[in-house]
């Protein structure tokens, strides 16, 4: 027989004790529960059915485009996560949303939200990994062919061929 706490109503107070149960140690705010993930801030709200668990971390202003890029390209790499430049531009938010209706509800979706949370992250720090490499690539000049030529020592002569 299922459990009846299982099919309960969501509320803040249940997903609370449902974190605490998970060992995740949530701060109960007004309006949100926060809590971490591999050393950024995490939230989760609930309203009228609808779930959010939001991860949140701060853009490098000198490689801001790449933070962008790398943003989009996690974007299309992943099924529910979508990531949220927010107002003040210098922090991006990653959220993940689904309808949530039963302490049961949660229970089972809320650790898959936290898997694609994490994974959404890592992506994104591979591809700023990827983008920084190669934009030092690129701005990395390419010497002449006289230059080229006089630091090997190997001298070709260009012919045509017929």
């Amino acid at each position: 027989m299922e459990d009846k706490s299982k099919r309960c109503t969501l509320n803040m107070r249940s997903i609370f004790k449902c974190m605490m149960e998970d060992g995740y140690y949530p701060v109960f705010e007004k309006t949100h529960i926060q809590f971490g993930i591999d050393d950024n801030i995490a939230v989760v709200d609930y309203e009228e059915g609808i779930l959010s668990i939001r991860l949140f971390f701060s853009i490098d202003e000198d490689a801001f485009d790449l933070f962008l890029e790398a943003s989009n390209s996690t974007m299309l790499n992943t099924n529910l996560v979508k990531p949220v430049l927010l107002d003040d531009m210098q922090n991006l938010m990653f959220s993940c949303e689904t309808l949530c209706f039963t302490v049961r509800d949660f229970t089972r979706f809320f650790p898959v939200g936290i898997r694609l949370l994490k994974e959404a992250l890592m992506q994104h720090k591979n591809e700023m990994k990827n983008l920084i490499l190669a934009e030092e690539l690129m701005s990395r000049t390419i010497p002449a062919t006289d230059e080229l030529t006089s630091m090997t020592g190997i001298y070709k002569e260009h012919k045509i061929l017929s």
